[in-house]
């Protein structure tokens, strides 16, 4: 369970009572995890689940923004379907799966860590969650599938293919039913890029409920040079141990 501690938040690390991080988390401060079961995930500044139920990702980056409903199953691993057996005595190590290894009748049978590399050790594809998408409660999204910025996944969706920026998609399985906003603002979106900017300056200036000139005023000013860089502090959380500052795990590119 991982703690919720002053010195924490004061870090941007906002967590909370539950399953919480397991391996490790590296991240852009702030994070706002709570309790939720992380496994070797990657957050994006201003990353934020719902404080309630619990939701579980593995091997899952997150782009800034990015906000996730309770209840969700994010990148869950998957077991090889054509190997001669798809349980993890096949193709798991110590590492992997300690809790499996508890038993010492799955230690007789299971590989040790030495052995030559597993089906996971080969399986590459991360899941994605794009910038400022939202997630809603209860969906399921596959392992490898990206979630374009921007997009909206309605509550209780499966994801089972790439979904495109802005995209709006419902049902099991998911499809897109539109867009969020005409194509031109969508298009001036993805250009602007705002998640890559310090927008905190600006906060007495805008009114957010205001699409249209709020998209105008961050162009003027990015044409203008004005706008800065986010650039927030960095680290590797392990839980158990003090943070370890890194360089940013996100591409904002």
């Amino acid at each position: 369970m991982d703690p919720a501690t002053p010195e924490l938040d004061a870090q941007g690390l906002v967590l909370g009572p539950g399953p919480g991080v397991q391996g490790w988390m590296d991240f852009e401060a702030p994070v706002y995890p709570f309790g939720h079961r992380l496994k070797n995930c990657t957050l994006g500044a201003f990353t934020f689940f719902n404080a309630a139920g619990q939701t579980s990702a593995y091997r899952v980056r997150f782009g800034r923004y990015s906000q996730i409903g309770e209840g969700s199953v994010l990148g869950p691993p998957e077991h090889p379907q054509d190997w001669f057996s798809n349980h993890p005595f096949a193709f798991t190590r110590p590492s992997l799966m300690p809790s499996i290894y508890r038993a010492p009748q799955f230690v007789r049978l299971g590989p040790e860590e030495g052995s030559a590399a597993s089906y996971v050790d080969g399986v590459v594809n991360d899941t994605w969650i794009g910038h400022e998408a939202y997630v809603g409660v209860g969906c399921y999204v596959s392992r490898g599938v990206r979630i374009g910025d921007g997009a909206v996944i309605g509550a209780r969706s499966v994801v089972t293919r790439d979904i495109p920026p802005y995209a709006v998609a419902v049902g099991a399985p998911a499809r897109v039913i539109r867009l969020r906003f005409a194509e031109p603002l969508v298009e001036r979106l993805l250009k602007l890029q705002w998640w890559r900017y310090d927008l905190a300056p600006y906060k007495q200036r805008v009114n957010y409920a205001h699409l249209e000139d709020t998209l105008a005023f961050f162009e003027d000013e990015l044409a203008a040079g004005r706008l800065q860089p986010l650039r927030p502090e960095c680290h590797r959380y392990l839980p158990g141990t003090p943070l370890q500052p890194i360089a940013s795990p996100l591409y904002c590119g």
